[in-house]
């Protein structure tokens, strides 16, 4: 069985008790380990796994989907209290980021540095393209960029040592999963593009993805790439798509009203799903 638990997501389910806030964390529970997947932008989700009855100090991996601070901020906060498992990213995780607006900067980035790895004496794993944790469970990055519509905003941009330069996001990854349905793609934000990382994922296995969860990163989306969207979705056979965070109400009403033989849910804080 794999569960996937919401530590942290922008909106509150039923439990009122737990903390939403803008950004991330799942807890991901598959094959007898343990994976924090996202550390969401400060105390909230370590706070709300508190609430939730769950330890975080055994997990066997953290795995940061960018450096965007909503989903890489509190990984300070969760060093600090006991989370030492080995740190996965994607490579150039430490490159600054910020969004742009004219000639105003504004940081984006994760707020720490591989100093802190080194003196808390966590390992760093970067994964390039296919990195295996253990059997039946992969993080993937180097997306391949298949659907031109699916470009992140030019806003988006980030500090190299020729300056700054658009952000394609190559530290982007998510979490690939086997079951026997098919596969289960776990993704933070999907800036490189939702069907651009489903689809790499799917050649990559030779597998078809069964369920998808995560941030899809369609808050921006115009009629035509929402459209093409649910469609491809629909062709690949998805049976589930828990779309949240970056997703955006409208499209998450469009998602749901899609149909097509694919369900559509939206993961709020707190909210868990079983899978079998």
């Amino acid at each position: 069985m794999t569960i996937l638990r919401t530590l942290l997501e922008n909106n509150l389910s039923r439990n009122r008790a737990l903390t939403a806030q803008h950004g991330l964390s799942f807890l991901v529970e598959t094959g007898g380990r343990k994976i924090l997947f996202d550390c969401s932008a400060g105390k909230a989700a370590r706070k709300n796994a508190e609430k939730m009855h769950i330890s975080l100090k055994d997990v066997d991996y953290v795995i940061v989907s960018h450096s965007h601070y909503d989903h890489a901020g509190g990984y300070p906060d969760m060093a600090s209290h006991g989370v030492h498992a080995p740190l996965v990213t994607g490579p150039r995780f430490f490159e600054e980021k910020y969004a742009r607006n004219g000639d105003i900067y504004t940081y984006l980035g994760c707020g720490f540095g591989p100093e802190l790895l080194e003196k808390k004496g966590i390992r760093h794993l970067v994964c390039e393209e296919t990195l295996p944790l253990f059997d039946g469970c992969y993080v993937v990055g180097g997306f391949a960029r298949t659907y031109e519509f699916e470009k992140p905003p030019a806003r988006f941009v980030r500090l190299t040592g020729s300056g700054m330069v658009e952000d394609d996001f190559p530290d982007e990854v998510c979490l690939a999963l086997e079951d026997p349905n098919g596969l289960i793609v776990i993704a933070g934000c999907s800036h490189p593009g939702i069907l651009n990382m489903l689809e790499t994922v799917r050649s990559r296995f030779d597998r078809p993805v069964y369920a998808v969860f995560g941030g899809s990163h369609l808050v921006e989306a115009d009629e035509d790439r929402l459209c093409g969207t649910i469609d491809r979705i629909r062709d690949m056979g998805i049976g589930m798509a828990g779309f949240n965070h970056c997703t955006g109400d409208a499209a998450q009403e469009r998602l749901c009203a899609a149909g097509g033989g694919t369900v559509y849910t939206h993961l709020k804080t707190g909210d868990c799903i079983f899978l079998s």
